[in-house]
């Protein structure tokens, strides 16, 4: 075996120039192609064979050829609309602000540096590069458009890649993302945890009149809707603290024109929470200010249902394991263990049913998912990690993946993957309330 931190710093050079290349061209979900083609470039250089997946995802795999662990390394292609970033494309103002582009470089330089050093001749087991689109979960009417054409299955790509069978003989899941923290603080996150949703979208039909001259013929559709967000705010004082919830939303559509009463208006929603127990009780008292407000005013809803992402439970062996190599490069205080973040990400989903961990990064500057997010400190954001991850993965597959077996023995799925679909296909659902038949 060659020494593969000296090849991983060599990697790293190209890698850091590709991914911040990555970072001023930014694609939405299921866009990425051309994120897509400069992963492919550089598999291609270091002579990786590839397929595609789920639409514009990537897998490639490197295998000792020798019974073992199978480990899974995630990083994800897609972009979020950020208004006004210096960076964000004209046609969807798409931009990088959740540091995607940055795990690209960790992971791939991982994978790559684990090829070229020939580090798997002296292990045993695989390691699979799992390049996955549409983390973000937004731009849902063009997803839904793939949907019903056939191309995709589900509107996030890890969710597109389980049903797939991706990670049916995966042992081991590892990845890192930006964290939300002081990164001046902290240079590490373990342990976290993050909220899991359902998205809704409220649709509130009423009837049209001239707003001047007949307001009293109409059913103003737009009212019903200020109704609706009036209760769900006066229920934010039944949310439980340890429950971690978010309730948050946007009028996607406040009518057609100031000088008619709105007949049609839609919210879209998100229910988040720290447990799937809590999403489905919060969910409940979400529809219930929906029906309120539909029905107060005399308005027609429609309640549109998609199924977001569970909530992440990172699995604390193979977390300890992690901090025993990121202690090689960073001082313990330096580490932030335990914390739990009110967002989302579809690793959740993927920590309910195998050993999971992703790890917080830090190196960056400005605010998640804001104009002034960028790369601050290389060292931090794509160097340091690619080299704790490098450790783990050598530690997880020595002595005939003693540790990896052994974390997957310990390990308690949360479901089953059939259990899993079936709840996305439970979740995924609409339903019309009419104001004719009295029943909202």
């Amino acid at each position: 075996m060659k020494d593969i931190h000296r090849i991983l710093e060599e990697e790293l050079k190209t890698m850091i120039l590709v991914c911040e290349d990555i970072y001023k061209h930014p694609e939405l979900g299921f866009k990425e192609f051309r994120t897509r083609q400069k992963v492919i470039d550089v598999l291609d250089k270091a002579g990786i064979a590839h397929e595609d997946c789920a639409y514009t995802g990537i897998l490639a795999q490197i295998d000792s050829g020798k019974k073992g662990p199978h480990i899974a390394l995630i990083c994800e292609l897609d972009a979020v609309p950020t208004l006004n970033h210096p960076y964000a494309n004209s046609e969807d103002h798409a931009a990088h602000t959740c540091g995607h582009y940055a795990q690209i470089g960790v992971m791939l330089s991982v994978f790559t540096a684990l090829k070229k050093a020939e580090t798997l001749q002296d292990f045993c087991g695989k390691v699979t590069l799992v390049v996955t689109p549409a983390e973000e979960f937004c731009d849902m009417d063009y997803r839904k458009s793939l949907i019903r054409e056939g191309k995709i299955t589900h509107p996030s790509g890890k969710q597109e890649m389980i049903s797939l069978g991706v990670f049916d003989d995966v042992d081991i899941v590892l990845s890192c993302h930006a964290m939300g923290l002081d990164m001046e603080t902290y240079h590490a996150e373990i342990g976290a945890g993050l909220n899991g949703f359902i998205q809704k979208r409220a649709v509130f039909y009423g009837k049209a009149a001239h707003a001047g001259s007949n307001p009293a013929g109409g059913v103003n559709a737009l009212n019903a809707a200020n109704l609706a967000m009036t209760g769900i705010n006066f229920l934010r004082e039944t949310f439980r603290e340890e429950d971690a919830i978010r309730v948050h939303f946007v009028m996607s559509e406040g009518g057609q024109t100031v000088n008619t009463v709105p007949s049609r208006t839609q919210m879209d929603m998100y229910v988040r929470a720290k447990t799937v127990d809590a999403i489905f009780e919060t969910n409940a008292k979400v529809e219930r200010a929906l029906k309120a407000g539909a029905y107060a005013i005399g308005c027609d809803l429609e309640i549109q249902d998609t199924p977001g992402y569970f909530p992440l439970h990172q699995d604390p062996n193979l977390t300890d394991l992690m901090r025993e190599h990121i202690l090689k490069y960073m001082e313990p205080e330096k580490i932030a263990q335990g914390t739990h973040g009110y967002a989302s990400g579809d690793m959740g989903d993927i920590s309910m049913m195998w050993p999971t961990v992703e790890i917080g990064v830090a190196g960056f500057s400005g605010t998640m998912h804001g104009v002034d997010f960028k790369t601050a400190d290389e060292e931090q954001a794509y160097k340091v990690p690619a080299h704790y991850f490098a450790d783990a993965i050598m530690d997880l597959l020595a002595n005939d993946g003693e540790k990896a077996f052994r974390i997957k023995a310990d390990f308690s799925p949360v479901m089953c993957k059939d259990d899993y679909l079936a709840t996305l296909d439970n979740l995924n659902k609409t339903n019309i309330y009419q104001k004719e038949t009295g029943i909202l």
